[in-house]
């Protein structure tokens, strides 16, 4: 009995673990650091950082979640990979989304506009990111 119990705190820890490392939303407070994904409530796709061949270079992009080897359906950095380990998907004050390569600025950007300074980035359950 004593190794169910063992199986079963195990299964609860490495339960919390990835649920913590899923974020409910981008918001200009709460950007999306590497190593962190965005799900959709249904579970089928994930936003995140992802990169080819192990290299160093990073992609922001949209997946099949939970699908080996990975299928990519979307990528907004396919020409210009961040490199930094502390680069992050965020919001800007006028409401477009930025991703920023660390230290080296602005790799990646939708464009401008024109919304509150609530803004939020959340992946929809047909694989939409909707701010």
């Amino acid at each position: 009995m004593g190794k169910k119990w063992i199986v079963f705190f195990a299964y609860l820890l490495l339960s919390s673990f990835f649920i913590s490392s899923s974020s409910a939303g981008i918001t200009k407070e709460s950007p999306l650091p590497i190593g962190q994904t965005l799900s959709s409530s249904n579970g089928f796709y994930e936003l995140g950082f992802f990169n080819f061949n192990n290299s160093q270079n990073q992609y922001v992009g949209i997946w099949f979640k939970g699908i080996i080897p990975r299928v990519v359906v979307w990528v907004a950095n396919r020409e210009k990979p961040v490199t930094d380990s502390t680069a992050n998907l965020a919001i800007s004050n006028n409401g477009s989304l930025l991703l920023f390569n660390g230290k080296h600025g602005v790799a990646w950007s939708s464009g401008e506009a024109l919304v509150s300074n609530g803004s939020r980035a959340e992946l929809s359950d047909t694989g939409n990111l909707i701010v």
